[in-house]
């Protein structure tokens, strides 16, 4: 998939966008404020989170370079909340020049479709995570998710509460679950660096046996 980021963009787009620094837990946009803007996050962190009776669900972790608030050419008001976790700079493109440039330009409107199918796909996947009722096996299968064809090995880009916040477990039970793993020989770890030990990855079906899939995460 050819990446949609900001370089990417025509030179008559970049010049209508503007430059935004956030400082850590400082709020871009709320949910059900006014959708001005498309955005591409060039420094930092930014999260995006639903508040929902009083809690916060937290939908997705944006990447370096990565745009998000997608549907703004198409919505009226965002549908989350974005909240730079530390430091973060963003640029926006105001959604009526966005929208035009989509309607000129095939080749964006490409790029721009094939972002939103990968950001749909990479929900779905996280859902189906967290239905997973076994801390133990949803870990595991996070696992999994990230390892690249005939690779072991995956680097942890982010905090561990980042990604237990992903799955929808504490830190806590994250990390006494890959300790787990680690002790039984399915993963090994160096820092950032999780190494998967089975070789052959359909081999870990014979695993699914030592799983509790009816254990409760706690």
């Amino acid at each position: 998939m050819t990446r949609l980021t900001f370089s990417s963009l025509s030179a008559d787009l970049q010049r209508t966008s503007k430059r935004k620094k956030l400082y850590s837990k400082q709020i871009l946009f709320q949910q059900n404020e006014t959708a001005e803007a498309i955005f591409f996050l060039q420094s930092g962190q930014i999260r995006l989170v639903n508040f929902i009776n009083d809690q916060v669900v937290n939908n997705f972790f944006v990447e370096h370079g990565e745009s998000f608030a997608e549907m703004a050419p198409f919505y009226e008001t965002y549908p989350y909340t974005a909240i730079a976790d530390q430091r973060s700079e963003v640029i926006a493109i105001p959604k009526n020049a966005f929208l035009a440039a989509l309607n000129d330009d095939f080749e964006l409107c490409q790029r721009f479709m094939q972002q939103l199918v990968h950001r749909f796909d990479k929900a779905q996947k996280i859902l189906a995570l967290r239905s997973i009722r076994s801390a133990r096996e949803r870990v595991l299968q996070y696992i999994l998710m990230q390892l690249k064809p005939n690779e072991t090995d995956i680097e942890l880009e982010r905090p561990l509460k980042d990604i237990a916040s992903e799955l929808g477990i504490v830190p806590e039970v994250l990390s006494r679950t890959l300790t787990s793993l680690k002790n039984e020989g399915v993963i090994s770890r160096d820092k950032k660096r999780i190494t998967y030990m089975f070789e052959d990855i359909s081999e870990s079906n014979s695993y699914n046996s030592l799983m509790s899939s009816n254990r409760c995460v706690s």
